[in-house]
């Protein structure tokens, strides 16, 4: 006998965009207790919620709204490598607690650089119009 389907907890908004490159895009918008179900999602809605405290965290040091922050020469460039990102990280709140820490270099650290990235480009092209 086949199992009963899953039922997916509803999404606490939902809204399309039309977009003229990929057209009508439809936006769920998730939180505690409507994350959606299945093998494995726990452990990536917990690595989400980490990567965007982190992720704010970096902005508020690299990014205002008018492009990226001037830095003086005597700040620590955090996202100069992983093994410098890990090491701040570790003076951080946002520290894993687990031991396993092999997570923050291999998979956050090129998240949030191209995270990082992305949000200047997109700040560079709204400040340009």
């Amino acid at each position: 006998m086949p199992r009963k389907k899953t039922v997916q907890p509803d999404p606490i908004d939902a809204f399309t965009i039309n977009d003229e490159v990929l057209g009508d895009v439809l936006v769920e918008v998730r939180g505690d207790g409507t994350w959606e179900i299945g093998r494995g999602q726990h452990m990536k809605n917990k690595y989400d919620e980490w990567f965007s405290e982190v992720l704010v965290w970096v902005a508020d040091q690299y990014l205002t709204s008018d492009g990226p922050k001037r830095r003086s020469s005597r700040q620590v460039d955090i996202l100069k490598s992983a093994a410098v990102f890990d090491r701040a990280l570790q003076r951080s709140p946002f520290y894993p607690d687990y031991p396993e820490t092999t997570s923050v270099r291999k998979r956050l650290y090129p998240d949030i650089l191209r995270h990082k990235n992305a949000l200047e480009r997109a700040l560079a092209e709204n400040n340009k119009k």
